[in-house]
Order: structure tokens, then C-alpha cells, then sequence
């Protein structure tokens, strides 16, 4: 071993300082970088209000089929700006899910077909669930009913205390 430790010496001898007779191909070589220009000053949010959902060709026959109401009723959208919507109640279920936990939205029946498919859309895409509507009860996954009841009553809905 001492062999060993001897001959791993002799190959690690001290490296010695380049001094200044060390030349490099690269020490002639200048290089200068310009300034890039500055960036041009980002544009201005043009303020525009998001487009209507269009319903499709399908949609509409289909609310044509079913006799959907007028999307402007009086009973959802007044002169004065305030909304009065029906009074619902909200309840959680289990029964034939599979053990899954669904909320369900009861009093929506006296709203047309097209209020409450636009109704659907708000409420899934606020309250971050998936729902529908069956025989006129909104069905909303999970147990959301302190957040649906929140946001009905954000939405001027009367809540029925259940």
C-alpha cells in the first residue's frame, strides 16, 4: 500500500502557476455588445364585454321543441336592474349514486328552458362543480350546499330554509 500512496503522490505534484508567458487564442479576440432598444411600452386593455354565448343550431331547435320562454321575462330581469328569482331550497342526497353526494337545487321549474341552461352554465362555472338539470331540479355534484346557497343568494334567489 505504500507503493500505492507513493506513486499517487508523484502523479499529484502541484500544478504551477501559468505566469505570464501563457498565451490563450482567444486574448486578441474583442467583442462588444450593443444596446438592445428598449422594449415598445405594452398596449392599452381594451375594455370589452365578454360576447353572449351563441347557441348552436341544435340548441335552438331544441328550445324551439320544448317551448322555452323568452330569455327577457319580466319575472328574471327588471327595468331597474334588480333581479327576483324564485324560492328554492337546497338539499343533499346519496340515494342511488353509488354513494356519491349530490346537491339538489328544488324551485327552478318556473324558469324556462333557456334561463336554466344559462342558469347552469353560471352556477357550474362560479361554483368550480358539474350539475344539470332533471324534471326541473338542478342536480350539482359534490356537497356544495353552504356555497350554492351563497351564491343563489348572491344572485338575488330567496333561500327556503331546509
Amino acid at each position: 500500500m505504500a507503493k500505492k500512496n507513493r506513486q499517487q503522490q508523484q502523479r499529484q505534484k502541484p500544478e504551477e502557476p501559468l505566469g505570464d508567458n501563457w498565451t490563450t487564442p482567444f486574448q486578441d479576440l474583442k467583442i462588444t455588445f450593443e444596446e438592445p432598444p428598449p422594449p415598445p411600452p405594452p398596449p392599452k386593455p381594451v375594455q370589452q364585454e365578454p360576447p353572449k354565448k351563441e347557441r348552436t343550431k341544435e340548441e335552438l331547435e331544441l328550445l324551439a321543441a320544448f317551448g322555452a320562454d323568452d330569455p327577457d321575462s319580466p319575472e328574471l330581469n327588471r327595468s331597474d336592474g334588480t333581479r327576483k328569482g324564485p324560492q328554492v331550497s337546497i338539499h343533499k342526497e346519496r340515494k342511488g349514486r353509488g354513494g356519491k353526494t349530490v346537491t339538489l337545487v328544488r324551485g327552478l321549474q318556473a324558469l324556462g328552458a333557456l334561463q336554466q341552461m344559462e342558469l347552469l352554465d353560471n352556477v357550474k362555472k362560479d361554483l368550480g362543480t358539474g350539475g344539470r338539470f332533471v324534471d326541473g331540479i338542478l342536480e350539482l355534484q359534490g356537497d356544495i350546499g353552504q356555497r350554492a346557497a351563497a351564491w343563489f343568494e348572491k344572485n338575488n334567489f330567496k333561500i327556503k330554509n331546509s
